[in-house]
């Protein structure tokens, strides 16, 4: 089992993984986005998206934070937890994330990224 951990956390499939996340999320962005995207607590921000392409007050792709104008210091302090989460995991996540459900008091990945910094307390 650990060498499995070794082979797919923190490793170059991971970080593949990562990559291609990051690059469908600047595609999202760069399509979508019609506000300004700027570079900040090491995420692409795409400001301006229209709700229906992200979800709750944003989402983290990769290294991409998509939002409508939700880029409060705290919230990119934890979406920038959520960027390193998907360095770790990769194409993990999303199926990872799921798992953990919905609900972000009791989902790990939110309580690990910050509640309050994330907004849900």
């Amino acid at each position: 089992m650990r060498a499995i951990k070794q082979l797919v956390l923190d490793s170059p499939i991971s970080w593949l993984g990562y990559l291609y996340a990051t690059a469908v999320g600047l595609v999202w962005g760069f399509l979508w986005s019609t506000g300004r995207v700027e570079r900040r607590q090491g995420l692409f921000v795409f400001r301006g998206m229209p709700p229906r392409t992200f979800g709750r007050g944003g989402s983290c792709v990769g290294g991409c934070y998509l939002t409508a104008q939700n880029v409060t210091d705290d919230v990119l302090e934890h979406e920038a937890i959520h960027k390193r989460q998907w360095q770790r995991y990769g194409m993990l996540f999303p199926l990872l994330y799921l798992v953990a459900g919905r609900d972000p008091l009791k989902n790990r990945f939110e309580i690990e990224a910050g509640l309050e910094k994330g907004g849900y307390l």
